[in-house]
């Protein structure tokens, strides 16, 4: 019932007649749980927007837009920080999800653990949220612990946003001595959303003897307020953390052997690719500079012809990662550099680590006293063009002898995926999905790339042998190449007849479906299933537990899936990043998972728990999350598909509605399943016929075939 009530008031905002007075209904229901709250801190909130405001004034000021914009109503909360970990937040405003979520496990401030107060047993005693009991401690005098260990009261939080606020950083040069490591970051509007200062605040922390002489610097001097509201913060509780409002204006002396790391605003990377910059050893050091739509940017400044030139500029990061693993280069070109104070060196790109940035606007500039570089070696199908022609990469053919003795030429493999570039599009099974299947085509020596959908048409484009589009929830108007390939792999209501058409050759993973669709198409649409990575997903010899597990969104509903187990007390374990209002906090095991992990955790369930979307469930396309489960020794409970059964045996049970599922989640699991040999049998044979490697090889041969009647 909850669940329809809000699928209907989510429509009638659709409607014109309506919206203004739902959104009007919406402002003043938000409000109202905030002031219940009492989490309201006046001061704070005049600070911010540099006026004297009455409680439900700021509140007003918070839920009329200002949540949008970045203002907060509490300093030991950072709207943007915790609207990434909540559902629906993009809507309504991250502190309102926040108090009527379970809240013991969200951060609300990169400053403050609240996940760390909530375990606290004193916290327990004032009711409400985390936040709500560390803030009653404040009002009453207390004090809490920020990130860095200093224990601050509510004058001193004042204090540090009237600085950063009303003043201005300190402008005098920062204090280096005896620093072994200086990372200076520079913050602007770019970095509204926190996500720059997580990289550096890991290597600040990580385990070492010098951790207590490595230096962060903050300029703030174009910072939005939110952010220049953290970095305050942080200097407050860690004094290895130093603020200034530029880096030119108070560099600070650093002395000879200290390494440094120089990050311009908008460059934001993990804390892998830091850490190489800071251990790498030799001359200055730069990652390769990946831009919004996740094509390289620049490798580095080569010379040719006494001219510049951004080395593999508009490639696909793998082009670069298949080249060296360091490449030497006449200049560094990334928004993040490194060096080591007092040595000199040959500059060089470190491929294994990748910085994301804006595209520049202007051309590469040449470096001092430059001669030309040496060409790059031919690689991954590519050489160098000819001197006196504009530097960039040309195809240069390959061929490539199978196991089974057949020679095949090496060619270029574009896959094409609906998913955003950079770290949104990590939590995408898409993205995934096709590394593993580029991954299964580099070893039938193919050269294979991942696109992101902002990268459809990238500007090299022009190179590739092969397009290959996995069409998923979005249509991806396939780019000129040789080969045309279209792989529905899911979403098959949504596939046009233009798609289909527009394709040398299409696959489709459902049987039935495709049969269907080659009658009402007029178009050949082969069954290519999905599948799985036999390389990762195999029997660890883990034990079972009795725990049913859950991987995946919970998509804006509350899935029965999921949702009926767990209100049948069934012990659920649920990894994924929006679940809060749907299920209780303790169900939920985590709000991400690195997939490297899964195998282990497919192995070790009890079962886990899957459903499919109604169209895929209707048109019979199977998830690969069944054949990756199986694959590992896992055992599975799904929605009924046509071919399940087939396909996985006593692997895989299936249900109809919901008393037929909880009868499936019942206790003992065991005796819903095959025996342990019939489940490792059934895995083996997943894992040798419905592999990325055998799907691979039909690609290939196809590829191959239609090649041979050109």
């Amino acid at each position: 019932m909850l669940t329809r009530l809000r699928r209907l008031w989510r429509a009638a905002r659709s409607l014109p007649v309506l919206r203004p007075l739902l959104g009007a209904a919406d402002r003043l229901w938000w409000a109202r749980t905030i002031r219940r709250a009492r989490v309201v801190d006046v001061a704070y909130v005049a600070l911010q927007l540099g006026r004297a405001v009455s409680p439900r004034g700021a509140v007003r000021a918070y839920v009329t837009g200002g949540f949008r914009r970045g203002l907060s109503l509490n300093p030991l909360f950072s709207e943007r920080l915790v609207s990434e970990q909540l559902p629906d937040s993009a809507r309504v405003p991250a502190l309102y999800a926040y108090l009527v979520t379970d809240p013991a496990r969200i951060d609300t401030s990169l400053a403050w653990d609240a996940p760390a107060h909530a375990a606290r047993a004193d916290s327990a005693a004032v009711p409400g949220s985390p936040l709500a009991s560390a803030w009653r401690a404040l009002e009453a005098g207390a004090s809490v612990p920020l990130r860095g260990g200093a224990r601050v009261d509510l004058a001193d939080l004042h204090a540090a946003a009237r600085s950063v606020l009303e003043g201005s950083a300190d402008a005098s040069p920062v204090d280096l001595t005896g620093a072994s490591l200086v990372l200076r970051w520079t913050l602007d509007a770019a970095d509204a959303d926190a996500a720059a200062l997580r990289a550096p605040l890991e290597v600040l922390d990580a385990e070492g003897a010098d951790r207590d002489s490595r230096r962060l610097v903050l300029a703030v001097g174009d910072a939005p307020a939110d952010v220049r509201l953290l970095a305050a913060q942080l200097a407050l509780g860690d004094p290895r953390i130093v603020l200034t409002e530029r880096i030119s204006d108070s560099p600070g002396a650093v002395a000879a052997g200290v390494r440094v790391i120089e990050r311009d605003s908008g460059g934001n990377l993990d804390a892998a690719s830091l850490h190489a910059l800071v251990s790498a050893s030799g001359g200055p050091v730069a990652p390769i500079w990946l831009g919004p739509d996740g094509t390289v940017v620049s490798a580095g400044i080569l010379v040719r012809d006494g001219r510049p030139w951004r080395a593999w500029s508009g490639h696909p990061r793998e082009d670069v990662e298949g080249a060296a693993a360091e490449i030497a280069v006449a200049a560094l070109d990334a928004p993040v550099r490194a060096y080591t104070a007092g040595r000199d060196g040959e500059p060089r790109t470190l491929t294994a680590a990748a910085v994301r940035g804006r595209a520049p606007s202007r051309p590469p500039l040449m470096p001092a006293d430059a001669e030309d570089s040496p060409a790059p070696a031919a690689r991954r199908g590519l050489v160098l063009s000819p001197p006196g022609d504009v530097p960039r990469m040309l195809r240069h053919p390959e061929s490539f002898a199978l196991p089974d003795g057949t020679v095949v030429p090496r060619l270029r493999w574009a896959i094409k995926t609906g998913a955003p570039a950079g770290p949104r599009g990590e939590s995408w099974g898409e993205t995934h999905f096709a590394r593993s299947l580029a991954a299964a085509l580099e070893r039938l020596g193919q050269y294979a790339a991942v696109d992101a959908r902002p990268a459809l048409a990238r500007a090299t484009g022009d190179l590739d042998d092969v397009v290959l589009s996995l069409r998923g929830p979005h249509e991806l108007a396939l780019p000129p190449a040789a080969h045309r390939l279209l792989w529905i792999i899911s979403h098959p209501d949504e596939v046009t007849a233009e798609e289909v058409r527009d394709a040398d050759t299409v696959y489709a993973a459902s049987a039935p479906w495709a049969r269907r669709a080659t009658e009402r198409f007029g178009v050949a649409v082969r069954p290519l299933l999905q599948c799985t990575d036999a390389h990762r997903f195999r029997p660890q010899g883990l034990q079972r537990t009795a725990d049913l597990v859950f991987v995946g969104t919970a998509r804006g509903i509350a899935r029965p899936s999921v949702v009926e187990p767990v209100r049948a007390g069934r012990p659920v374990r649920v990894y994924g990043p929006d679940w809060r209002g749907y299920i209780p906090g303790s169900a939920i095991a985590a709000t991400h998972i690195a997939n490297d992990r899964l195998p282990a955790v497919y192995e070790a369930a009890g079962a886990v728990l899957n459903d499919h979307w109604p169209a895929m469930q209707r048109e019979g396309f199977v998830s690969n999350r069944l054949f990756d489960v199986v694959a590992a020794g896992g055992r599975a409970i799904s929605d009924e598909v046509d071919g399940i059964a087939e396909l996985f045996g006593s692997a895989v049970r299936t249900y109809a509605d919901v008393p037929a599922l909880l009868e499936l989640t019942a206790a003992p699991l065991d005796t819903h399943f095959g025996t342990d040999a019939e489940i490792a049998e059934r895995s083996e044979r997943i894992r040798a016929e419905h592999s990325f490697d055998a799907r691979a090889r039909t690609l290939l041969d196809d590829v191959m075939a239609a090649a041979a009647r050109i």
